[in-house]
């Protein structure tokens, strides 16, 4: 079930079109306020959020930071025609788990998602810090000035309390797992974002400065 977020029409008809194809239930959206209603509704199942940057009176940045601070780890594929960097940066800083420009390839969009609802149904990364069976000190690591602890799902960096999302966690101990080794953008594709199909994507160069 698809939460559609977008304002102009004929782009929500035509994402629309081709998702329901796919055998896809979508819910649209011209507005963040009516996304967050929507999200709230006690019978919503809503499963993913397609989400516009550029909306009438609440920004999609806005629209996923409201989410993300409501502790809803729920993925969220942005769309923006915005090309910079800090754009990027700013839509993962907001919680974004895929940021996607304008205009973008309709086979691109569809396997983001694939991907993002299989990684929902399988990954365990998201569930709650203290559903995790290990062991604090195989879950707790130091390198440089920053700490780690993926039990409490804190970090540290010169004593200063660091905010991650649930992504960039994951990303974070996969690259712990396998210190010392050369890991390309097509493996951190398929192993941490879930996606068998690398798209033509910026995704891990943004996650990787924000780590840095």
């Amino acid at each position: 079930h698809i939460l559609l977020v977008e304002d102009e029409d004929h782009l929500a008809i035509g994402i629309r079109y081709n998702l329901t194809s796919e055998g896809l239930t979508v819910t649209t959206a011209a507005d963040g306020h009516d996304a967050l209603a929507i999200l709230d509704e006690p019978n919503a199942d809503i499963d993913l959020v397609v989400l516009d940057v550029m909306l009438p009176s609440m920004s999609g940045y806005a629209v996923c930071e409201e989410i993300r601070g409501r502790g809803n780890l729920i993925p969220v594929v942005m769309l923006t025609a915005r090309t910079l960097v800090e754009d990027r940066i700013r839509g993962f800083n907001a919680g974004a788990d895929v940021y996607l420009q304008k205009p973008f390839d309709l086979d691109e969009l569809l396997s983001v998602i694939r991907s993002l609802l299989s990684r929902r149904g399988n990954s365990s990364i998201e569930s709650a810090p203290e559903e995790s069976a290990s062991n604090h000190s195989e879950n707790s690591f130091s390198f440089g000035k920053a700490h780690i602890n993926f039990d409490t799902w804190e970090a540290y960096c010169d004593d200063r309390q660091i905010r991650l999302t649930a992504l960039e966690m994951k990303l974070l101990r996969y690259l712990i797992e396998h210190e010392g080794l050369v890991l390309s953008r097509t493996e951190l594709l398929k192993n941490v974002w879930g996606m068998d199909r690398a798209p033509a994507t910026r995704t891990v160069d943004t996650f990787m400065l924000h780590l840095r």
